[in-house]
């Protein structure tokens, strides 16, 4: 397979300590692009950071980033640009699955999953755009990429709240800065 060419990106990975989100650091970075790995899970997002520096060559560090909180986003956004000299890139990939049947969904469950999964998306969009659109901190224009999940088309039981907050990232608006 052949492999993107992203040098000279800077990209900013979401959920990226583990699971999806460290695949996708490491993707980005074999391809070339610098990498920031967000997440809430500072220990091993750093350890993930620096196994990938060293595996890849690329430059990946570690910001702490809790998706639901607006000071995070700014402080993370901030951080990126001046770590790496940029931020073209954003993947926003951090998200939480709650299991539950629908008669016993938890109403703080669901918030929880909605915070994280949906307002965690939107306000990742929004300091991104902000910061690459021109007059930006960044200003250089870039894309954002939201993952969803096929739990949004397609019903399973015990997940639907899941489904739910996924099927809401599928249909997030995309504009490219």
């Amino acid at each position: 397979m052949e492999q993107f060419d992203l040098k000279g990106r800077k990209a900013l990975v979401t959920g990226g300590a583990r699971g999806i989100g460290a695949s996708i650091a490491e993707t980005l970075a074999r391809a070339g692009a610098q990498v920031m790995i967000g997440d809430v899970m500072a220990d091993v997002g750093q350890e993930t950071a620096a196994r990938l520096s060293t595996s890849t060559g690329a430059k990946v560090g570690f910001v702490p980033l809790d998706v639901t909180q607006d000071d995070a986003w700014a402080s993370a956004t901030a951080a990126t640009i001046k770590q790496l000299g940029g931020l073209d890139t954003l993947v926003n990939n951090a998200g939480i699955e709650i299991t539950s049947l629908v008669v016993d969904v938890n109403g703080d469950d669901l918030r929880r999953m909605l915070d994280v999964n949906v307002v965690g998306t939107l306000l990742g969009m929004k300091h991104a755009f902000r910061a690459m659109r021109p007059g930006g901190p960044a200003g250089q224009g870039g894309a954002v990429v939201n993952i969803a999940s096929v739990a949004a088309t397609i019903a399973f039981p015990a997940i639907a709240g899941y489904s739910a907050t996924k099927s809401a990232v599928d249909r997030a608006p995309c504009w490219r800065p």
